[in-house]
């Protein structure tokens, strides 16, 4: 069992898809989607900026001041590698998405997911 704290974030800096859809419906947040470009354009969640983690620079993080800044990838693994690398570097306030994209779409969240391609 996670144990939650009030405001919905479970420990280690992980937050629920339920109450991310709840700040972003408030425009309390952001979300900072750490997977690659290829996997970005097959699914995303609308308004997710792109910052993949091969590449994550702390300088490239949105500044979004009064809003939560939440990381985001399809599972929560990565995101809490971005979260730990960002840590260490002295950023402290970010947040990640526990569950990644797929929590997000079991919590009744939306996504644009790429047309399929066209046979020639």
């Amino acid at each position: 069992m996670t144990a939650q704290s009030p405001a919905g974030s479970t420990l280690a800096g992980s937050v629920t898809a339920e109450t991310v859809l709840a700040w972003l419906a408030a425009d309390e947040a952001v979300l900072i989607d750490v997977r690659e470009p290829d996997e970005y354009a097959d699914e995303y969640i609308p308004g997710s900026v792109l910052l993949p983690l091969s590449t994550l620079e702390a300088t490239a993080l949105p500044a979004v001041p009064g809003k939560r800044r939440i990381l985001q990838c399809l599972t929560g693994k990565r995101s809490a590698i971005a979260l730990a690398r960002l840590a260490e570097k002295g950023i402290d306030d970010l947040l990640h998405l526990d569950g990644g994209l797929l929590a997000w779409k079991i919590a009744g969240g939306k996504t644009i997911e790429a047309d399929e391609p066209v046979a020639a």
